[in-house]
């Protein structure tokens, strides 16, 4: 059976599925660089290798886990990692250097493990792309949305990776993710009774290390290409 989304990107591949007249993963690196990074890896099959070359491509393994342990030993001078997806065509310069300068301020001199992700709020989502309804995460502090911007130490990502294969099994499902934590977390975040410090300070214990959440990041940075319709929704935005 053939996939509705493939079918509609003219691909398998949401990395190449074009927007604004550019492939997503043309439009991320043109960010990337914008932001100033030249330590760049990019972790894909061959047909993304023949839209931007050989020197910054990866051959891709066998999951995502196993994918960014690709990248990390790709880039062996980097002690601090920034990972992102490559189907988010608005990602721009500035909204990473929003989350990487927020999370040097957190992380300061710490050493050893330490593990970051960036939020949005999800009223402000919707506010740049109105009836663009995605899973989000219900926290007390409000409602957020998830997805586009992920770091960590090297020695961080090495020591958490089979804890982070578990968690991107079930990145798609919150409740199997927070019975890996515990059952307290779960309650609480049914209830809606989990603040951002209190997923930090959780996290950091779960994974041994120093957890920072930035909650205030780009909007359109969050967009992703998860569904036909989603497609269909950012073909038509004008930005």
């Amino acid at each position: 059976m053939k996939d509705p989304l493939a079918t509609a990107l003219g691909t398998p591949r949401k990395a190449l599925a074009n927007i604004g007249g550019a492939p997503c993963i043309v439009r991320t690196l043109d960010a990337v660089h914008k932001a100033g990074f030249r330590d760049i890896a990019v972790i894909s099959g061959e047909d993304v290798r023949e839209v931007i070359g050989d020197e910054y491509w990866v051959p891709e393994s066998t999951g995502h886990i196993e994918n960014a342990k690709a990248g990390v030993e790709k880039l062996a001078d980097c002690d601090r990692i920034l990972f992102m997806p490559a189907d988010t065509p608005f990602l721009s310069a500035e909204a990473i250097l929003h989350f990487v300068n927020a999370v040097d301020e957190r992380i300061g001199d710490h050493e050893g493990n330490w593990f970051a992700a960036g939020l949005c709020p999800y009223k402000k989502f919707l506010e740049v792309l109105p009836g663009f309804e995605h899973p989000h995460i219900k926290l007390r502090d409000g409602d957020y949305m998830s997805g586009a911007f992920y770091a960590t130490s090297r020695e961080g990502f090495f020591n958490g990776a089979e804890l982070f294969k578990d968690f991107s099994r079930n990145r798609k499902n919150q409740i199997r993710m927070l019975l890996k934590i515990g059952l307290v977390p779960l309650i609480k975040y049914i209830f809606h009774r989990v603040s951002i410090a209190d997923g930090e300070e959780t996290m950091g214990r779960f994974f041994g290390g120093l957890a920072v959440v930035v909650p205030d990041c780009d909007p359109w940075a969050m967009a992703d290409i998860d569904t036909v319709d989603e497609y269909d929704r950012l073909q038509r935005v004008e930005i």
